[in-house]
């Protein structure tokens, strides 16, 4: 009698586990692949001031990891509402040494070869081809406004050099 216990269980059991693993259907063979994140914000973007571009990002998607560049003036001034009032003709070239997705949006670092220094930029989409982005723990004068977040647009990968 245990026996037949034994064995009704063991066939239970079998019959259990068999029921619960899936298979693959003809639909789910259909199915797209699983898009990274970090993949809307992959492309290059350019940011424009009085009619020319200013700054530009170029975010490459490998490996579910992104890489690129940041190319933007060497000085910025602001203006007394947070807008940008000026900017530098020398440019610096900044790469991307780090991307990380959280609640704000793509956190960036990114470093100059030249002076080593690191910026932390935060981009945040607002369309499919329109971000907003801030440099985060930019050093501002007292009483100064909070700089308002630079407006990006998507372009195709040759328009990301500034012209000024």
């Amino acid at each position: 009698m245990k026996r037949l216990i034994s064995i009704a269980l063991f066939t239970i059991a079998v019959a259990a586990v068999s029921c619960a693993q899936t298979s693959i259907t003809p639909g789910m063979q259909n199915a797209p692949a699983r898009k990274s994140p970090l993949a809307e914000y992959a492309g290059a973007w350019a940011g424009s001031f009085e009619g020319h571009v200013w700054m530009s990002i170029r975010l490459n998607l490998q490996n579910n990891q992104i890489t690129g560049s940041v190319l933007r003036p060497q000085k910025v001034e602001f203006n007394d509402d947070g807008g940008l009032k000026g900017i530098s003709d020398e440019k610096v070239t900044e790469t991307i040494e780090n991307a990380q997705l959280n609640g704000d949006g793509l956190l960036l670092t990114a470093k100059d070869a030249q002076t080593q220094e690191t910026n932390r930029y935060v981009m945040r989409l607002t369309t499919a081809n329109t971000a907003e982005v801030k440099m985060v723990a930019m050093s501002m004068p007292p009483g100064m406004a909070k700089p308002k977040p630079w407006v990006l647009n998507r372009v195709g990968p040759s328009a990301v050099t500034p012209t000024r």
